[in-house]
C-alpha cells in the first residue's frame, strides 16, 4: 500500500471500530498527539485508548474530505461525527490528521484543531 492508502485504511479501521486491524497498523512505538499536544506513545497503550474511546463514543466517525502526501507523511481533512465534540462544532469545523507511516504502518497519528495549526502542518505537504 502506498502511504495514503495505509493513512486512509487506518481511518476505515476508525470508523468500522475495528480495534484489531487498527492495532495491526500501528508500529510498536506509535505515537499518538492529540490536538492540546498531549503525547501517547505505544502501541498497546493506544489500542487501550481506542477501545475506551469506541466504548465512549461508539458513533465516532471520520469523513475524509482531501488527502495529500509529502515524503513519509500524509495529511488528511475531513470531518468527524460521533465525537466527544459537540456536534454543532462537527458540523461546521474541518479538522487535520497527520500520519507519518513507516514500513505500511502508522507511526504517528497527529490531530489539529485550530485553523492556525492546520495550515502550519499543512505547509510540510505544499
Amino acid at each position: 500500500m502506498t502511504e495514503a492508502e495505509v493513512a486512509v485504511e487506518f481511518i476505515r479501521r476508525i470508523n468500522a471500530r475495528d480495534l484489531d486491524g487498527l492495532t495491526e497498523l500501528m508500529t510498536e512505538d506509535h505515537t499518538f498527539i492529540d490536538y492540546e499536544g498531549n503525547v501517547e506513545r505505544g502501541r498497546e497503550l493506544m489500542r487501550q485508548g481506542w477501545a475506551g474511546y469506541f466504548e465512549g463514543w461508539p458513533e465516532y466517525r471520520i469523513q475524509v474530505h482531501h488527502v495529500l502526501t509529502g515524503g513519509d507523511g500524509v495529511a488528511i481533512l475531513g470531518k468527524t461525527s460521533g465525537s466527544h465534540v459537540a456536534p454543532e462544532v462537527e458540523e461546521r469545523e474541518y479538522v487535520l490528521w497527520t500520519a507519518e507511516i513507516q514500513d505500511g504502518k502508522v507511526n504517528e497519528w497527529r490531530i489539529y484543531a485550530t485553523s492556525d495549526q492546520a495550515l502550519d502542518a499543512l505547509e510540510d505537504y505544499r
